[in-house]
């Protein structure tokens, strides 16, 4: 009885295994197109956001160049004076007399 019962289930698994579809090769087709879709549309997200990246990098770049290239400041300050030389300090000698003013 339990040999026949076995049989049985064998027999019902390996019909039910053959008996399985293929998918069809349209619905793998339509798949492919869209994963391919998704595929490009990322790529060409990701290639925009490069080509924005290095724009503002350029224009960062060509900005600060031509700044400084101008050299925008307005206001023309005046250099410092060069320190004159100290003067020669002459020694009074102890036989001169100081007298006070009056």
């Amino acid at each position: 009885m339990i040999s026949r019962i076995i049989i049985v289930a064998l027999v019902s698994i390996s019909a039910l295994l053959s008996c399985q579809k293929e998918q069809p090769k349209e619905v793998t087709n339509l798949i492919e197109k869209a994963l391919n879709q998704k595929i490009e549309s990322f790529k060409e997200n990701k290639r925009k956001e490069c080509y924005e990246t290095i724009y503002t990098d350029a224009e960062v770049l060509v900005d600060s160049i031509v700044a400084q290239q101008l050299t925008l400041d307005t206001i023309d300050f005046p250099h410092k004076p060069i320190k004159p030389n100290s003067p020669n300090i002459k020694d009074i000698s102890e036989e001169f007399e100081l007298v006070p003013i009056k």
